[in-house]
């Protein structure tokens, strides 16, 4: 078939255009931790939000490294390779510890928020800022953590639904549990911080300790552990609210149950920083600012299929935008206010940022890289009738919190680094093997 001059030409001038048009999308790169649900139902509906307010198409390119310690590793990597920038625009999630973290080593400019969303966001809420004092990060969403289980489970085991931390340490437990490593979750090392801070250094290791020996097992990520309460595969576990809220919505209060262990937990901020250097510095400006809108955040709080609300999967989380609240009343997943709500503990969000490192290896060392070892220990305590001094002497620690905060300053030298650790573990096998004998 003879093809024409003009007809050439014509193609050739489409083909020019179309690749124009392809480059002139604007784009803006995310690094997060957060589930696969928050990027299916917040990137669609930016880019709407986007095409209808700026007349243009926009890319979002969307990086998983798999938790927020890892992603915080790889942004690193990425300024080690080229100070000036990572070239990611924005990192969303991971908790108010992850983004002091990124603060502390200059890896984050100062956000731009509309005065009017400012004026939507209080300064505090549980005792807890929503910014940090530099206006590098803000708390785009809100968690509390408390206890997930299976109550069809409970019934069966005949267990009684647990009310507080300390419910979870009983011997009637024992392979019910299954938890989660905080050296990969930083959701799971917020919660033995809190569990910590609101029981103290002993009576807070006595609780871990033996909550670890009732565990089967600890996974990898702190959405395993969900799954696995969901499908009955275990009892109960320690969760942040968000994810157990939204299987609750989903499947039922019937089926699922969640406990806030009362003034013994936190609400904290889930922040979202621009990283130094953003490449895309407009379009992620313009990406806070939509999350962090009334339209925005209220997806965060309705149920799935509400109007404004998420298309495929209830998030299940609280909003930090207080315009939200009003448009939602009565329609939300989560019926608290975190605004009004009272009963919680203030927590040094800072302290943890610095010593989050090394208590997740300490915690590692004594309950997970030597789990096997103290589960036999545990199981000889509950034979022997778990007498106080062999609980005692079980949950001694090879560090103080001193201790933890001195070593955090030295937690960057590799090699002293794993040979605390080795120390740690060694420790904790002669401990085990020597209880309840």
């Amino acid at each position: 078939m003879k093809i024409s001059h003009g007809s050439l030409l014509f193609a050739a001038a489409l083909s020019a255009l179309t690749s124009q048009t392809a480059r002139s999308a604007e784009k803006v790169v995310i690094i997060s931790p957060h589930r696969k649900s928050i990027q299916n139902e917040y990137i669609p509906t930016f880019k709407n939000w986007y095409k209808t307010k700026y007349k243009t198409d926009v890319e979002v390119e969307w990086i998983d490294q798999g938790g927020s310690n890892d992603d915080v590793k790889f942004i690193k990597t990425k300024f080690e390779a080229n100070p000036k920038t990572s070239g990611i625009d924005i990192f969303w999630g991971g908790g108010t510890t992850t983004h002091t973290e990124i603060a502390a080593a200059k890896m984050a400019d100062k956000l731009k928020l509309s005065p009017e969303t400012q004026k939507q966001i209080p300064k505090m809420v549980g005792g807890m800022p929503t910014m940090n004092k530099e206006g590098t990060y803000v708390s785009q969403a809100l968690s509390s953590f408390g206890i997930f289980y299976n109550k069809a489970i409970l019934k069966i085991e005949k267990l009684p639904a647990p009310t507080t931390w300390e419910s979870l340490a009983d011997a009637k437990y024992r392979d019910k549990l299954i938890l989660t490593d905080s050296r990969k979750s930083g959701s799971a090392s917020v919660t033995n911080h809190v569990i910590l801070e609101s029981l103290g250094w002993d009576k807070g290791f006595e609780l871990l300790t033996a909550m670890s020996g009732n565990a089967r097992q600890f996974t990898q990520s702190s959405s395993d552990v969900i799954k696995a309460i969901v499908s009955g595969d275990a009892a109960a576990t320690l969760a942040i609210d968000f994810y157990a809220l939204a299987k609750i919505g989903d499947l039922g209060a019937d089926k699922l149950g969640f406990i806030l262990p009362e003034a013994k937990t936190i609400i904290e901020g889930d922040p979202v920083t621009i990283l130094k250097g953003a490449p895309n510095r407009l379009v992620a400006d313009r990406f806070v600012e939509y999350i962090m809108s009334p339209e925005g955040q209220v997806i965060l709080m309705l149920p799935k299929g509400a109007a404004g609300g998420p298309k495929a999967e209830t998030l299940g989380r609280l909003a930090v935008n207080t315009e939200a609240y009003k448009m939602t009343e009565g329609k939300r997943v989560n019926p608290m206010n975190p605004f009004t709500a009272k009963g919680f503990m203030t927590y040094d969000s800072e302290k943890q940022a610095k010593t989050r490192k090394v208590l997740d290896d300490l915690i590692g060392a004594q309950f997970i890289d030597s789990h096997k070892e103290l589960r036999d220990a545990w199981t000889r305590v509950i034979k022997a009738g778990s007498k106080p001094a062999d609980i005692k002497a079980l949950s001694k620690m090879p560090a103080t919190a001193a201790d933890v905060l001195k070593l955090s300053d030295k937690w960057d030298d590799a090699v002293f680094r794993n040979e605390t650790i080795n120390a740690w573990v060694k420790f904790a096998q002669a401990k085990y093997a020597a209880v309840a004998k």
